[in-house]
C-alpha cells in the first residue's frame, strides 16, 4: 500500500527551498481599479476580476508601515475615479506608511489626461514624492457637480409624478421635480464643493509647500502641462515608468546594502500571504472580529443587482 506521507514529504514547507531575503517593495496599480468585495454574480466577478479589494489595499500597506521587511512603496495612479471617501482613506494609509519613515512613490501617466485630475492628484500629495510622465497632463482644475433635470422631459410625455418631500433641502428626488436647481439645492450642492474643493487645496499646499491662496490660483490656471507642473512644484519629477521603478531600487539598494535584491510584491497579495486563516476559539480563547463588506440599497432577501442599472442591491438574507 503506497505510504501518502512519504510522496509528500519532500513536498513539506520546512524542506522548500527559501524565498529571496531582501528588502521587500510594494506596489500598487490602480489603472484597474478596486472593487469594494467581490460580485455574487458571474457576469461581474469576470468583469471585476483584475479588480483589487479596496480592504486588502488598505489594510496591506497598513501592515507594511509595520513590517521590517518592507521598506518602500511604489502606486501607479490612474485617472479613473475612485470616490472622495476611498481616496481619504487611502491617503491615510498612505500617510501611515510615511509616518514610520519608509519612502512612498506615486506615479501616473498623466492626472486626467482626459478630464479632472483633481482626486487622483489629491491621492498622489500624501506620498512622499510625485512623479508624472513626460508625455502626460496635470488636470488640477477644480470641481464640479452636475445635476440632471428631466421635468421637462416627463412633462412632454404627459406624465404625472407624485412624490412626498419632508423638508426643502431634501433634494434626491428634484431632478423628476424640478427644471432646474431650487435655492435650496444650490445651496446645499455648493456647500458640498466649497468644503471638498477646501480639503484639496488644503491638502496640496501642505504637501507641495504652498500658500493656499498660491494653491487657489494655480488651480484657475491648471491643466498644466509636463514642464509647467514641474516648474510650479506641483510633481518633484518627470520620468517614464522603467525610470521611476529603476529610481526606487536603487534608493532601497543603498539603504539596505549587503542584503539581497529588494523585491516587488503588490499590495493585496503580500495582504493574503500574511493574514492568517482564522481557527474556531476554543474554550476561552482569544476571538476575532469579522468584518463583513456589503454597499447598495438595503432591501428584504437576497443580494443581487438592480434591475434598473443602479448597483447592488444588500439582501438581507445574504448580508
Amino acid at each position: 500500500m503506497v505510504d501518502l506521507s512519504k510522496i509528500t514529504e519532500p513536498l513539506s514547507l520546512p524542506r522548500l527551498r527559501p524565498g529571496p531575503h531582501g528588502p521587500l517593495v510594494l506596489e500598487l496599480d490602480l489603472t484597474e481599479g478596486v472593487a469594494d468585495e467581490a460580485p455574487g454574480d458571474p457576469i461581474g466577478q469576470l468583469m471585476n476580476r483584475r479588480r483589487q479589494h479596496f480592504l486588502d489595499v488598505v489594510e496591506g500597506i497598513r501592515r507594511g508601515a509595520r513590517d521590517p521587511k518592507v521598506a518602500a512603496l511604489i502606486v501607479r495612479i490612474d485617472g479613473r475615479p475612485l470616490g472622495f471617501a476611498k481616496t481619504q482613506e487611502l491617503r491615510d494609509s498612505v500617510a501611515d506608511f510615511r509616518a514610520s519613515g519608509k519612502t512612498a512613490i506615486a506615479w501616473a501617466d498623466s492626472f486626467g489626461e482626459l478630464g479632472s485630475g483633481n482626486l487622483p492628484y489629491y491621492l498622489a500629495c500624501a506620498f512622499s514624492r510625485v512623479v508624472m510622465s513626460p508625455t502626460g497632463v496635470l488636470g488640477l482644475t477644480g470641481l464640479i457637480m452636475r445635476s440632471t433635470f428631466v421635468k421637462g422631459a416627463i412633462d412632454k410625455l404627459d406624465v404625472r409624478y407624485e412624490v412626498g418631500k419632508r423638508h426643502e433641502y431634501k433634494n434626491a428626488l428634484n431632478g423628476v421635480t424640478e427644471t432646474g436647481f431650487t435655492d435650496a439645492h444650490r445651496e446645499a450642492t455648493d456647500r458640498i464643493v466649497t468644503s471638498l474643493s477646501d480639503q484639496i487645496v488644503e491638502a496640496v499646499a501642505e504637501a507641495r509647500g504652498l500658500t493656499e491662496d498660491k494653491v487657489r490660483e494655480l488651480v484657475s490656471g491648471g491643466p498644466f502641462m509636463p514642464k509647467e507642473a514641474l516648474d510650479t512644484g506641483l510633481v518633484d519629477a518627470l520620468a517614464y515608468r522603467d525610470e521611476v521603478y529603476e529610481d526606487l531600487l536603487g534608493q532601497v539598494r543603498e539603504e539596505h546594502p549587503g542584503k539581497d535584491e529588494p523585491e516587488l510584491l503588490y499590495v493585496a497579495r503580500y495582504h493574503r500571504k500574511h493574514t492568517p486563516v482564522p481557527r474556531p476559539t476554543v474554550g476561552e480563547g482569544p476571538g476575532y472580529i469579522a468584518l463583513i463588506s456589503a454597499n447598495g440599497a438595503i432591501t428584504l432577501g437576497r443580494s443581487r443587482r438592480s434591475p434598473l442599472g443602479g448597483g447592488t442591491i444588500m439582501g438581507s438574507d445574504t448580508v
